[in-house]
């Protein structure tokens, strides 16, 4: 009936999110300099976390 429905969608573009690319960015240094550290990558549903982790 509806034919062929977009069931996602997902913007080109990346927005709002410098901060927490900063702060992997910045844990990734410090483990590629031999400190030991793990991060935690948390929130609602939908609200960007894979693609925070696509992103880095």
């Amino acid at each position: 009936m509806l034919g062929t429905v977009e069931t996602r969608s997902v913007s080109p573009v990346f927005v709002g999110r410098a901060n927490e690319l900063d702060t992997l960015s910045d844990a990734l240094a410090r483990a590629a300099g031999g400190e030991p550290l793990a991060l935690l990558i948390g929130g609602e549903a939908g609200v960007g976390k894979t693609r925070l982790i696509e992103e880095f």
